[in-house]
């Protein structure tokens, strides 16, 4: 039986004494677009996030590693037990902005612009996050 996503991590956050976890999906699917234009898409395997709980209590970190480009972190609310979260990326680095993420029990997808002072060369991204294959979790740290 599959791991599912958005569970794992509501344990993680709400159940586990643990302070950070990794999580490896076997599928990751990027996605972008410039001037409502796709690019080629982006199919890439055993992808890494590494979850953090922060101080307040409320919110977790989250640190993208394996990105196409570059490795980025972000903050984001703690997600309630429901089934579906919908919420924004916090404290997106410069120059992705106007973040958001989704999770269910099968993907995690996160949906950002890359900023550029023309908008013609603006990026949409779009990640997708899919088959957990293996969580690992540490009793303390921070994201690298």
């Amino acid at each position: 039986m599959p791991t599912p996503i958005l569970p794992t991590i509501q344990n993680f956050v709400h159940h586990s004494p643990y302070t950070c976890m990794e999580i490896i999906f076997a599928d990751h699917l990027v996605l972008n677009s410039q001037n409502q234009l796709p690019f080629l898409p982006v199919l890439k395997q055993h992808s890494r996030i590494m979850l953090c709980k922060k101080s307040p209590k409320c919110l977790v970190q989250m640190l993208v590693a394996d990105n196409p480009v570059f490795n980025f972190s972000f903050d984001f609310v703690l997600p309630a037990e429901q089934e579906f979260y919908l919420g924004t990326m916090l404290h997106l680095p410069s120059p992705l902005d106007q973040g958001h993420l989704h999770m269910d029990a099968d993907q995690l997808t996160l949906c950002y612009r890359i900023n550029a002072k023309d908008p013609k060369l603006r990026v949409y991204v779009s990640q997708t996050f899919t088959h957990v294959h293996h969580v690992e979790k540490f009793p303390s740290g921070h994201l690298v």
